[in-house]
């Protein structure tokens, strides 16, 4: 066998990787969770990390990776500030604490979930057509952003979960960017078209990765006080074309044609008898 030939098998061989960053398998509600703890010992000041740590149990350090996978979705939903070493609130996550103002409250969760790249790209996908069922939902983040199938399967459902926490999925299960009440549309106190911030570009891209650095090599475990039952399983193909209809965009463009076939034949779409 040549060099070259070696070389393509191996290549072939390899996983994809994906071509998105800055998926996590926990979502809003864990993070807000965590800020509220936060608010607790720091209020409007700032605390260290051990006294932050402190308020998840006595024994509970600021280092490990559940401290990482913490500070990691704090900062991706942009709830928390540093100065220096010290640990606070930063004024969206002032905001997505104050339960006294339901109002502003519930505009705060929806301004941390277009905050967050990697649940911002997906909102934006989908928004105005109905959310696909879990199991399609895995798949499309298994294959963009190059996770395990367990992975994909509870950032699916945290990502569900924390769009039901902001109030941006309808009655009719329709992904609403700007929120929903009473199943019809409000303006959003966060205009689209500032929402993000060229200037921000770079804050999200550090954001991302250091998300994927903190859930690196997490695909199979999970904390029970983070993440909600993984509901998600793989799709059992009947071995015709499903008859049903969703909104889906996945990008296959970065995918080898036999990855390709291979991906369709886990969303059923394989047409085989």
């Amino acid at each position: 066998m040549t060099e070259s030939n070696t070389s393509s098998s191996a290549s072939a061989a390899a996983p994809n990787k994906g071509v998105k960053q800055g998926l996590p398998f926990v979502g809003l509600p864990a993070a807000e969770d965590a800020a509220v703890k936060l608010w607790g010992v720091a209020r409007l000041g700032t605390v260290s990390p051990e006294a932050f740590a402190r308020q998840f149990g006595e024994k509970i350090k600021a280092s490990g990776s559940g401290w990482d996978r913490r500070l990691a979705m704090l900062r991706g939903f942009k709830l928390v500030r540093a100065e220096g070493r010290q640990l606070g609130l930063s004024e969206l996550g002032q905001k997505i604490v104050n339960s006294s103002d339901p109002v502003a409250q519930l505009e705060a969760r929806r301004e941390a979930i277009m905050s967050l790249k990697a649940y911002r790209e997906l909102v934006e996908s989908f928004n105005r057509t109905a959310l696909p069922d879990p199991p399609i939902l895995a798949t499309k983040l298994q294959f963009e952003y190059g996770k395990t199938e367990k992975f994909a399967a509870r950032a699916a459902q945290s990502f569900i979960e924390s769009l039901k926490h902001a109030e941006m999925i309808d009655p009719g299960n329709i992904v609403c960017k700007e929120g929903v009440v009473n199943a019809a549309s409000i303006v959003s106190l966060v205009p689209a078209s500032e929402a993000v911030e060229e200037s921000d570009q770079n804050g999200d891209q550090e954001d991302a990765a250091e998300i994927d650095r903190a859930f690196e090599g997490e695909a199979s475990i999970a904390e029970p006080s983070e993440v909600g039952p993984a509901l998600v399983e793989r799709n059992v193909k009947s071995g015709k074309v499903p008859n049903l209809s969703l909104s889906l965009t996945l990008d296959l463009s970065n995918f080898r044609a036999d990855e390709v076939v291979r991906i369709l034949g886990v969303l059923g779409f394989d047409g085989r008898d």
